[in-house]
């Protein structure tokens, strides 16, 4: 096909893709899993007037793991949470590893044994076909609301296991087509080709991480996709390395280090980008998936197939069950629960990674055909019958119901979106009768459904605590993005509030609340790094330390703002606002204290870090006030980044330095 053949072509795939959305969205069906029928289909239909896909074979791997894969991954990894993803990375990493290997080897044994395929290469089936496809995966479940930590671990091992089985499947193949290699020789290769990928993502992604402070928000736009393509084809073609554990990795640095290093421009951009891109590559991939499956060969090797679909759900409950018991048990890790096993185990989709590469297999391998009728057989059940049934299973049990505590915060956030739209009509001097009396009637709409709500002690505790903690992290946010707190001070706060706020979610509210706010870790932070990394240093240790007082402070004042909503509120006590509050009040009396010490040491300098705090405030106040107004409507977002650029440029703007951390 020529360049313009290809261009039409894929011009009528994005047409159909977005025909196709439309019924998905009126069916409530997966929009993935609607693309890959309707592709099917437009094969079948195709083969009958000898009209096929132009991608077959290694060119279908040749354009899914080059083209496709780096976008889909890096979009997944940006889009993971970065502390989610460690915190639950030995969870993760076992289902990856071990998980993925001993369904490998329980595939390639059943189908060995019930097809009389060889043993090498049953066993190539078995790795191929055992790593659940991060596309397929990633998509379903973000529509599902499942809790975060079964997210995590979900995105994750689809993200992880990937590469993996891309590294396992070239080292059987080899095996598999009359090659030799030792069981210690593919040890070291799988090791190298795995954690090499991993090592030139980090690099690739620091790399890029440095030098968001200088950019603006295009040129950051083009440095993710630059990141995206270019950690994939380094680590793949030039070292050898594994692309997709590259590409990975690259991602869960910048996802992780923006928030203390991008502006709040770039990070918004990134998000609409990489949402475009992922939409964009899901529905052409998805289409291409339908349209590489060859009905004939799914009749000709039905029962074999369903042999396979077997042997797949059997691998995936023995490989996930036992790894998982024994790993609440031995390392300790919080358990994951029968319910997110049985998720875990149903939700083992198989996507475009897979039939890649079943397709890309040699031609003159024995039972190639045998193998890539099973898989587009594997793909086809995982994508109409998991896929599918995810959302009855989900709620069946009871994952994605919102817990009465989650349900009374999202009540009060609503109260606090009318509070604020009368106050702005107010400022602005509207007295419309009707806007008054729908706000009015939202208000005591959402007042009653709140007063049904009849929350226990502990749970009222709960919701006061995490509404002060995302308050909290909103606020260091904020200041970060206005200028006044460095990177390194960010991560300091950012991991602090976080870690508070993922012991809440785990229950452990009243340990989050007694916890003392000091400089110890900050502390400690400083000193390696003025200790090892002094030149990289571009803030005296006092600066920062009084950057990090100072945000305390404000962000303890605004926590305390913010609950005095619940005291409107009759299903929570005095008794456990008062609670939050006085200890609330006890982190602001030690900021105080730590900024009063500080004062005596900085001397000539304290003048002009008041001055720089004071004009980051009075930029985030105007911003914030500018962006309240493009909410409800009564400004264009174009004039809002326009007038925040000119205030910030009258108010001491910022001046972003790569050279701090």
């Amino acid at each position: 096909m020529t360049l313009a053949e290809w261009l039409l072509f894929v011009s009528a795939l994005l047409g159909l893709a977005v025909l196709v959305s439309i019924g998905a969205r009126r069916l409530r069906l997966p929009l993935t899993v609607v693309l890959a029928v309707v592709g099917f289909v437009t094969a079948w239909i195709g083969g009958r007037v000898e009209l096929s896909s132009p991608l077959h074979g290694h060119v279908f791997e040749e354009v899914l793991v080059v083209v496709f894969l780096p976008i889909l991954v890096f979009e997944a990894a940006l889009g993971l949470s970065t502390r989610a993803f460690f915190r639950n990375l030995l969870a993760i990493t076992v289902l990856a590893v071990p998980a993925l290997i001993v369904s490998t080897v329980v595939v390639g044994l059943a189908v060995y044994v019930g097809l009389g395929t060889s043993l090498a290469v049953a066993l190539v089936f078995g790795s191929l076909i055992s790593a659940t496809d991060p596309v397929a995966v990633v998509a379903v479940f973000r529509e599902l609301g499942v809790p975060q930590r079964l997210l995590a671990i979900v995105e994750g091992e689809s993200l992880l296991n990937d590469g993996v089985a891309i590294v396992l499947f070239h080292i059987l193949l080899t095996v598999a087509v009359g090659g030799s290699i030792s069981v210690t020789e593919g040890v070291i290769d799988f090791v190298l080709v795995f954690f090499g990928g991993i090592v030139i993502g980090v690099l690739v992604g620091f790399l890029a991480a440095f030098l968001l402070p200088w950019i603006d928000r295009l040129s950051a736009a083009a440095l993710s996709l630059a990141v995206a393509y270019g950690g994939f084809v380094l680590a793949d073609e030039v070292f050898g390395f594994s692309g997709v554990t590259a590409t990975l990795a690259a991602g869960l640095v910048l996802g992780g280090l923006a928030p203390s290093r991008a502006s709040a421009e770039i990070r918004a951009v990134w998000h609409e980008l990489w949402e475009v891109l992922g939409y964009v590559a899901n529905a052409l991939l998805f289409l291409l998936i339908g349209l590489a499956i060859d009905p004939g060969l799914l009749v000709e090797h039905g029962g074999a197939i369903v042999l396979a679909v077997v042997a797949v759900l059997v691998a995936r409950t023995v490989a996930v069950v036992p790894l998982v018991a024994a790993l609440e048990r031995i390392a300790r890790i919080p358990a994951v629960g029968l319910r997110n096993q049985a998720v875990l185990i149903w939700g083992g989709l198989r996507g475009g990674v897979t039939l890649a590469l079943a397709l890309a297999l040699p031609e003159d391998l024995a039972d190639r055909e045998l193998l890539i009728a099973m898989t587009g057989g594997v793909v086809l059940t995982t994508l109409l019958i998991n896929a599918t049934t995810m959302s009855v299973l989900v709620g069946r049990l009871h994952l994605a119901e919102p817990s009465r505590a989650d349900r009374f915060l999202a009540l009060t956030a609503r109260l606090s979106g009318v509070q604020a739209a009368r106050a702005h009509l107010k400022e602005l001097g509207i007295d419309d009768a009707q806007t008054i009396s729908e706000l009015d009637q939202i208000d005591r709409d959402t007042r009653q459904e709140a007063d049904g709500i009849d929350l226990h002690p502990e749970e009222e505790l709960l919701v006061v605590t995490r509404r002060a903690l995302a308050v909290e992290r909103e606020t260091y946010q904020r200041l970060h993005d206005a200028g006044l707190l460095q990177p390194v001070v960010t991560r300091t706060l950012l991991h602090e509030v976080d870690d508070q706020i993922e012991e809440v979610g785990l229950g452990h509210e009243s340990h989050a609340l007694t916890r003392e706010r000091s400089r110890a870790t900050f502390d400690r932070v400083m000193e390696r790094l003025t200790t090892h990394l002094p030149p990289l240093i571009g803030d005296a240790p006092d600066e920062l330390a009084y950057a990090e007082a100072s945000a305390r402070q404000i962000a303890a004042r605004r926590v305390a703002d913010t609950l005095g909503l619940f005291a409107q509120l009759p299903n929570i006590t005095p008794e456990r606002v008062n609670q939050v509050q006085q200890l609330v009040e006890r982190w602001e009396q030690q900021a105080i204290a730590e900024l009063a010490e500080l004062d005596a040491r900085l001397g000539e300098h304290l003048q002009r870090l008041r001055q720089v705090e004071a004009q980051a405030i009075s930029r985030m106040a105007v911003e914030e006030a500018l962006r309240d107004l493009a909410a409800v409507g009564l400004l264009p977002d174009v004039l809002v980044t326009q007038i925040t650029e000119e205030v910030a440029a009258e108010i001491g703007a910022p001046e972003r330095s790569g050279a701090t951390v």
